[in-house]
């Protein structure tokens, strides 16, 4: 045949290919790529007496090319070629063609032997690649002889079966990883190691979580869908079900709580603005007079104006958020979290959010979501300090003004020691407590975020303290009384909030709380609402008048201890 007859099969070439890779770009790629190879076989002198076969065989061999170099898998070589059938032989009437066909073959069972689970990859390691007769294998691993050619069957079945299609089932998360945050309703103590699994170090951990979530897979699947031996996975999946964010039936793992993806996130979101919108008008006129008190208290008046802002902007989050959740537990009632301890010394359940490595937040209100982000309030105590039975504060974290994430280089109770000493006038702990926070960097970001201010070239905490006695009034009176009053007066609209909840896969319904299929609800509404009162110049405080950051945050001292 010639050059031009090669050319007749470039239909069904292109169907070949795009079956493979569901890309007409690469498809047509895939196609030139074959061509051009079978051309130059027969410049070379190659006889090719099946077409269709022969350029079947170059468009397979590149698309594997294409797949190992988009999935990075790494080739693991004993240097003995275990005798599949399937693997074959080379003989002396074998083409180039072919021997390159071969060395695919071997290749991926390499690769496939590496991916079977440990009951079956020791008996076939031994068998094929070491050499060692049925007998010695079971006398070694303490098991009968039926037991070892049992496995070994099991494991040849399985490599054959896996070989042809290998390479097109590696999952998403073997080439393009995703990032998984965890989150908890509850606490954890402080030497808990379940959530480092956050740690960018530990993706493999946050994408076997995100594979097994769907449905439970065996670790044969798990590392065949990510392309890592199953030497690799298995320690690591006993790592999360050791921190109990997976379980364990039969052969199979899941993953033990819901996640939410970045789809899920911004439908809630867009339903809470929407919310919140519609009815901010009416609100703000109840929240302001809820401010009004805060702002008669003789505790307000003697604060700064920066120091009334973040009491202004504690207040009303507070107030928003804990109105919301008392609807919110009576469509759906919250148990108890502290009563659910988990062995690796955390309490409570844990909940996650996946999304592409490469994600970036959008700021902007209208076409993005991330402007309302706010988690629950924050709580960190000293315990018994100085003459106080312990120093408190509370805060949130919120785009309007970050206060929990800003506290770098200093752990939140280093913070907090050294606020307490700028408050009692005590600058000469601080170089005891840490001496980082005179690290211009440090001062910088603490100004920036208006943790901190200067009044000529001293340092002055632009934070709220409250007595023992005006936060009792505040938390007990005001707050308790502003809740309830505003939780009812707008229960309807308030329950608006609460009408997609997601809904996790089915293995998982008995295991995942139904509160926590409400978590994405209400997320955005409470920071969609304070900049509507903000823009609208509803909401009377410094945050309106100049988008200054407000820390929404409040350190209450304790009783003096005697």
């Amino acid at each position: 045949m010639n050059e031009m007859h090669l050319f007749d099969y470039g239909e069904y070439l292109l169907k070949l290919a795009l079956s493979k890779t569901n890309n007409f770009e690469q498809a047509e790629d895939l196609v030139s790529e074959t061509l051009i190879s079978a051309i130059v076989a027969l410049k070379n002198g190659t006889k090719i007496g099946n077409p269709k076969t022969y350029l079947s065989g170059i468009l397979n061999h590149k698309f594997y090319d294409f797949l190992r170099s988009k999935y990075s898998k790494p080739v693991i070589s004993y240097g003995v070629i275990p005798d599949f059938e399937i693997a074959g032989r080379e003989e002396e009437s074998e083409s180039a063609l072919e021997k390159i066909i071969r060395k695919e073959d071997e290749e991926n069972i390499r690769r496939i032997i590496t991916q079977l689970s440990k009951n079956y990859r020791e008996v076939l390691v031994r068998h094929f690649i070491h050499g060692q007769d049925v007998q010695s294998i079971a006398d070694e691993l303490d098991v009968n002889t039926n037991t070892v050619k049992s496995r070994l069957n099991t494991a040849r079945m399985n490599v054959k079966a896996k070989l042809e299609n290998e390479m097109e089932k590696y999952e998403k998360q073997s080439y393009e990883p995703e990032c998984l945050d965890i989150w908890m309703c509850g606490e954890m103590d402080n030497d808990c190691s379940a959530f480092y699994t956050n740690n960018w170090t530990r993706r493999i951990h946050q994408n076997i979580l995100i594979m097994a979530y769907k449905k439970p897979l065996t670790i044969t699947e798990l590392s065949q869908g990510l392309g890592i031996s199953a030497a690799y996975i298995e320690p690591i999946v006993e790592e999360l079900i050791s921190y109990d964010f997976m379980m364990r039936k039969g052969d199979k793992v899941f993953t033990s709580f819901i996640i939410f993806t970045q789809e899920e996130k911004d439908r809630a979101y867009d339903h809470d603005k929407a919310v919140a919108e519609k009815y901010a008008k009416a609100m703000w006129v109840e929240l302001e007079k809820y401010l009004e008190r805060i702002r008669q208290l003789d505790c307000y008046k003697k604060m700064s104006e920066r120091q009334k802002a973040s009491l202004l902007q504690f207040s009303v989050i507070f107030i928003i958020q804990e109105a919301t959740r008392e609807v919110s537990f009576k469509i759906n009632s919250k148990p108890n979290v502290m009563e659910i301890e988990h062995k690796a010394k955390w309490q409570g359940y844990a909940y996650g959010f996946k999304s592409p490595l490469d994600f970036k937040p959008d700021w902007d209100y209208v076409t993005g979501h991330s402007l309302c982000k706010l988690n629950g309030c924050h709580s960190v105590s000293t315990g018994a300090y100085k003459n106080r039975e312990e120093i408190r504060f509370y805060a949130y974290d919120v785009v309007a003004g970050f206060t929990f994430s800003q506290f770098w280089p200093l752990d939140h109770l280093q913070f907090l020691k050294i606020c307490y000493a700028l408050y009692e006038g005590e600058e000469s702990d601080i170089p005891l407590i840490d001496p980082r926070f005179f690290d211009k960097e440090a001062i910088e970001r603490y100004e920036k975020y208006n943790l901190l201010g200067k009044e000529g070239s001293v340092e002055v905490l632009n934070i709220p303290v409250l007595s023992c006695e005006d936060s009792e009034f505040l938390f007990k009176t005001i707050f308790h009384e502003a809740i309830l009053d505003f939780s009812q007066k707008f229960n309807s609209e308030l329950e608006e909030l609460f009408v997609n909840p997601v809904e996790p896969p089915k293995h998982l319904k008995d295991v995942v709380p139904e509160f926590l299929k409400y978590q994405l609800c209400a997320d955005a509404f409470v920071m969609a609402l304070v900049y509507q009162g903000a823009w609208n110049r509803w909401y009377k405080n410094e945050f309106a008048r100049n988008n200054e950051p407000v820390p929404a945050m409040v350190i209450c001292l304790g009783k003096e201890q005697k």
